[in-house]
């Protein structure tokens, strides 16, 4: 799957598969067409999630088929990651670097995790048992 951070400036962007990330990076905004194009045909993502902050309603203009997802919290959920990945005596230094890519990682793994476990009501009761009944009767 292709996930995008998308921002005015620059947009994060990753291909992840489940349970691993195959690339990801940071690319100029004007630039973010060309580079779809690019890794479309490198990798073949089968979908397309993109957040729902910043200049999404632009690139969903490109990309009518991209599923928005939510991004609340996913700027400071990626700021902890990329804290937690620093040598110890380095993780309470303010982060100077960008980090919209691992944005895009965690949007991916949002959407991933929303469709092995979507949200619903609880699951019906097994055919035969009755609404109150004991499924596996003592």
């Amino acid at each position: 799957m292709l996930a995008i951070d998308p921002g005015s400036a620059k947009c994060g962007v990753a291909v992840v598969e489940p349970g691993r990330t195959l690339h990801q990076e940071i690319t100029l905004t004007a630039q973010l067409p060309d580079r779809i194009a690019e890794l479309r045909t490198q990798f073949s993502p089968t979908h397309i999630v993109l957040g729902d902050g910043t200049q999404s309603k632009h690139i969903t203009a490109l990309l009518p088929e991209a599923v928005l997802v939510a991004e609340a919290y996913t700027s400071q959920r990626a700021r902890e990651r990329l804290r937690k990945s620093r040598p110890w005596w380095q993780r309470f230094l303010p982060l100077t670097q960008p980090y919209d890519d691992i944005v895009a990682v965690i949007l991916a793994e949002d959407w991933l995790k929303s469709r092995t476990h979507p949200p619903g009501p609880l699951p019906c009761p097994k055919e035969g048992t009755e609404k109150g009944e004991a499924e596996n009767p003592p």
